[in-house]
């Protein structure tokens, strides 16, 4: 599935994210370092890696690709491969720190609405299966030819996940169920439980409390998201010891017949209360993507 900047609001006013600040000490260690030390990707130094990634003078074919700007840009709104590497970087590093075991010693990964791998060329040299699913087939086009540890999957909006049940014992997904209306959301919930084996993590992420406290205060975020501020209103008391759940469509290139996209809002109360019916709720990252999307960690029962 298609995503979009929102993650930017992370930034920082000098162009660094606080991510990228606390790399000073690791990007010694990347340029300091033997070229067979970073090689093996996420399966090696893991400060390393995220520091050589984040290097602006990175070795030819020491990290992933980049995919061309526009689709680089369709599926999150960046255009520099510096940008691109470095929230590729933030949110790995964001994963890394939620979960409670190596991301690199996962035997099987779906990364669920993979884009044009912003996270997934930061999988380089995973050892384990890493399918790559997005209902766009630009994109896995792009994915299929250029990262080579990533199989592609084409999916269809609001239709079976065309893997076997039991098929992974971690799923990550950044900006998807982000822009879900609740009838998809509850679907796609149930197909990443049909999918995952037991004991399986899964990272997703969403637009929780954090985000939704910071659109409501933050002039641009709320420039940012796109939204109607009456809209964003009358939000507040849903958000806000109501249901908690608040999508609001955007009509927009991916908002189809087939597919509705717009801006979606969850509370941490809305995560325990109906996401724990499908998954066990292990833990709720707030703002773990640049201080912006929450993390939910689930696990598979």
């Amino acid at each position: 599935m298609s995503i979009e900047a929102e993650t930017m609001a992370g930034s920082q006013s000098d162009g660094t994210t606080a991510g990228e600040r606390a790399d000073d000490g690791a990007g010694a260690r990347a340029q300091a370092a033997a070229p067979g030390s970073v090689a093996p990707g996420i399966a090696g130094d893991f400060d390393a890696w995220l520091a050589l990634n984040r290097a602006e003078d990175a070795p030819e074919g020491a990290i992933a690709p980049f995919p061309p700007e526009e689709l680089m840009h369709n599926t999150t709104g960046l255009t520099a491969p510096r940008d691109f590497a470095s929230h590729g970087v933030d949110f790995l590093r964001a994963l890394q720190g939620l979960s409670p075991v190596p991301l690199a010693g996962f035997r099987s990964v779906l990364d669920f609405g993979v884009g044009v791998g912003r996270l997934a060329r930061m999988f380089h040299g995973f050892s384990g299966r890493y399918v790559g699913m997005d209902v766009d087939a630009r994109h896995l086009d792009w994915v299929g030819q250029n990262l080579a540890h990533v199989e592609p999957v084409l999916s269809v909006p609001r239709a079976p996940l065309p893997v076997a049940d039991g098929s992974f014992d971690a799923v990550v997904s950044i900006s998807v169920f982000s822009h879900l209306n609740e009838q998809d959301q509850l679907f796609y919930l149930h197909e990443l439980r049909r999918v995952c084996a037991p004991g399986a993590l899964l990272f997703l992420s969403i637009h929780g409390d954090r985000a939704f406290a910071r659109a409501r205060s933050e002039e641009r975020i709320f420039e940012m998201l796109s939204i109607p501020e009456p809209e964003l209103a009358a939000a507040q008391p849903v958000m806000e010891g109501g249901r908690g759940y608040v999508f609001i469509r955007q009509e927009g290139h991916l908002t189809s017949t087939a597919y509705e996209y717009g801006i979606t809002f969850i509370s941490a109360a809305y995560v325990q209360a109906e996401w724990s019916h499908f998954f066990d709720v292990v833990a709720i990252g707030s703002g773990a993507l640049h201080d912006f999307q929450d993390v939910v960690v689930l696990r598979a029962r």
